[in-house]
Formats: structure tokens, sequence, C-alpha cells
């Protein structure tokens, strides 16, 4: 989407306004605070052709604009500068300097100052790196259908279901699960991937349906965008001071959803295709206020997925710019 550089710089200043006020931006307020040298008629001609591309949104109850969803995507994707105050610096650097401290307890500490300072929660989701795969059962439901259960040294099930056209799919079902406890138990789960790749051709030889057993069985299993992880949200009490969460039922959705793993595993699995600090909005998972901010760290061999939970108007330069430093300084201090 193309639009003029004083265009960007409208839409600059609607959304940041927006985020400090909560209340639509009217042209008047712009030519007072930032472009006194524009006309009134000019400012509201560029809000009106921002509006129609999709990038502001007209309120009912007044005559000023607020940022639409795809007004926050382009001013991510072609506006944002991260930014992080000098104050914040070198209270984040005086906790990467302590020596002898475990990269959690770093990580703890900083959720604490992002939670004081943004005055929004956080979550931090830990890929369980230790841990191991102890069993698998095969449960026949019905002629048709089969439940395949990993069970991993923590006590986590991963229950997949298998549908079946004949008994002799069963008998390779059979034959897969006796080979992946003869050679995969004890395993350490993120070292399953390549073991599953070494003894693909033992069961190419062993069952009558190779792709069968690779589509419905390994591919199914073994899907590692579920690796076993620990969630932990801090400061959701911060939820309550804002605006948008006031509503007591809402509260309770948004509480909802924070606690659904599938929500974490999603943008986990976006946030491994970017390699970025991702910016997700809540209308993917039917919660329009709400979006999440998450940056992944890789620390002494395991994986840690920071976010922060706020406001869709929450003030992504300063969330941004903690996230990516706090990334940059704690894989600094792994690598040493």
């Amino acid at each position: 989407m193309r639009i003029t550089e004083r265009q960007k710089q409208i839409l600059q200043i609607i959304i940041e306004e927006y985020t400090y006020t909560t209340e639509p931006i009217s042209s008047k307020e712009i030519i007072q605070k930032y472009l006194s040298d524009l006309s009134s008629a000019t400012i509201r001609n560029e809000m009106a052709i921002l509006e129609k591309k999709g990038l502001l949104e007209k309120t009912h109850t007044s005559s000023g604009r607020i940022p639409s969803i795809n007004g926050y995507k382009y001013y991510e994707s072609n506006i944002l500068k991260p930014k992080l105050s000098i104050n914040l610096k070198r209270r984040l650097e005086k906790i990467f300097s302590q020596r002898d401290v475990s990269i959690d307890s770093v990580i703890n500490q900083s959720v604490s100052i992002i939670n004081e300072s943004l005055k929004l929660p956080s979550v931090i989701t830990t890929e369980q790196s230790d841990e191991l795969l102890k069993r698998f059962d095969l449960i026949q439901i019905d002629k048709s259908t089969a439940l395949i259960l990993l069970v991993t040294s923590s006590g986590n099930i991963n229950k997949n279901t298998i549908h079946l056209n004949d008994d002799r799919q069963l008998d390779d079902i059979s034959i897969c699960v006796r080979i992946f406890n003869d050679r995969l138990v004890n395993t350490l789960i993120k070292d399953i991937p390549k073991k599953v790749e070494a003894i693909k051709e033992i069961i190419r030889s062993a069952v009558h349906e190779y792709e069968f057993c690779i589509r419905q069985i390994i591919e199914k299993i073994f899907d590692f965008n579920k690796m076993p992880s620990e969630t932990k949200i801090h400061g959701t009490k911060w939820l309550t001071t804002q605006p948008e969460f006031q509503n007591i039922q809402h509260l309770n959705k948004i509480l909802t959803l924070l606690e659904d793993t599938n929500v974490w595993q999603h943008i986990s699995y976006t946030q491994q295709k970017t390699g970025k600090t991702l910016i997700t909005f809540g209308k993917e998972f039917g919660a329009n206020e709400l979006a999440i901010a998450s940056t992944s760290i890789s620390a002494n061999g395991g994986k840690h997925q920071l976010s922060v939970v706020g406001p869709t108007r929450m003030d992504y330069s300063q969330v941004k710019g903690l996230l990516d430093f706090i990334k940059t300084e704690i894989e600094k201090l792994s690598s040493k």
C-alpha cells in the first residue's frame, strides 16, 4: 500500500496520540499540537484518504479518527522505530551484569521491569528442552479409529487420533508403535526429529502402507510445534488499569485466552518463520482490543518466548525497544 509522506506523518500522529488519550483524534488537535502550517481542510482530506485505504476508522461518537488494525499493521511495518529510555536501559544493564545468576532469574527480573514500566502484563513460555520421551501407547477405539498416546518424562500426554480404512492399516500402526518404543524411548524431545529420519527406512521395510504411516502417524505424532512447554503469566493486574478491559466479563475472556496454550504455540510457530519480534493482533483469536508483542530468546540450549500483552493502542515503539534489547543482551550473556 502506498501513501504519501504527509499521510504517514498524520497516521503516526493519530496512532501515537490515541495510545495515550484513548480518544478519537480530530484535525483540530493535529493542527494545534503538530502541523500548525496546514489547514484544517487539508488535514481532514488526508484523514479521509487514510480512512478510505482502511488505515483509520471513524467512530460514531466523534468527528475524530482512530487507527484500524490495518493501520497498526502498516505502522509496525513502515513507520515504527523501537525506542528505549536511558533509565530503562541502565536498569536492565544492571540485571545483565550480575554474576552467578541463572538465565531464568535474569528473564524474571527483566519481566518485573517490563510490568512496572509499561503497566502491562507479560508472559514467559519456556520450552522444556530436557523433556524425555517415555512411552507410546496404542488404543483401538473402533474399527475405523485408533488413538496413539505419546507420554513424556514430565507426564505430558500428546493424543493423536488416526483414522483407518482397514485392518492392514491397524497392523501398520502397531508396527510403528513397537518400533517407536524400541528406538525412541528416553530420547530428548528436541532430538527426536533426527532419530525419526534415521528409522524411516526401518518402517518402510516393515509396513504395508509406508505413505500412510508417514502422513497419518509420523507427521501427526511428531508435531514439534506442540513441544512441551511451560507458560507463566506475570502482572495480570495491569490489565484492569486499561479502559478496554474494565468490563469484568470481557476481562475474564481475555484471561482465559491467555491461558490457552494454542495461542502461544501459534505465535511461536509464526515467530520461528520470521525470527523477529512479532506483533500479533487479538482479532486472530476473537479479541479485537488485544495485542501481543513477542520475541524468542535462545539461551543455554533452550528457548524462551517473552511476550507483552496489552490493548491494540499500546506503545509499540517502547514495547519493541524493550523486547529487542532484552533478547539481544540475554543471548549475548548466554553465549559467554
